[in-house]
């Protein structure tokens, strides 16, 4: 079926030059597109990874969940589809003590379908020169998107250079 987009029809003609021309476009644009993927995301597992060894660890407290939409932003802002296809989302609003004794309060920056309930006790990381910079501390939260898009990159690059590897095998 690979073969079939670069090799000659069943009439025993060639296919037009410029439908050869598109799908190597496509295809290296697919390979620079999951490189890009790829690398925005080893980027974005280092600096998660530098984060978690200077953070410090807390106990954190649910005090709240922020509603917003899938589709826009927060609930009955204007312009926002509010259809029923839109899917509530919330991110909870956590409150730990830094270990100087502040109160910090802070928003996750991953909205879920299911979130912590409110009242329930979090497993928290900041960074103690700026305790406002935390996270609920989940393996899913900290590592779970960055290597998703990662794999969807490497996935992608594959697939690409499978594609130009057989478009040349069977223009050869």
């Amino acid at each position: 079926m690979i073969e079939s987009i670069f090799r000659t029809s069943s009439l025993g003609n060639t296919q037009p030059w410029i439908f050869r021309i598109a799908a190597r476009v496509i295809v290296i644009a697919m390979i620079v597109m999951g490189f890009g993927l790829s690398v925005g995301s080893g980027i974005v597992l280092w600096r998660t990874k530098s984060w978690v060894e200077t953070a410090v660890s807390a106990t954190g407290t649910v005090t709240a969940q922020s509603m917003s939409l899938q589709r826009g932003g927060p609930v009955g802002a204007p312009g926002r589809n509010t259809s029923a296809s839109s899917r509530p989302t919330r991110a909870e609003v956590v409150a730990f003590t830094a270990a100087d004794g502040t109160r910090v309060e802070f928003r996750s920056k991953i909205s879920s379908s299911d979130p912590f309930a409110v009242g329930a006790t979090v497993p928290v990381r900041y960074n103690p020169a700026d305790p406002s910079d935390a996270s609920i501390d989940t393996w899913f939260r900290l590592w779970g998107f960055p290597l998703i898009f990662l794999a969807v990159g490497v996935l992608e690059m594959c697939v690409g250079m499978i594609f130009l590897a057989v478009s040349r095998r069977v223009s050869a």
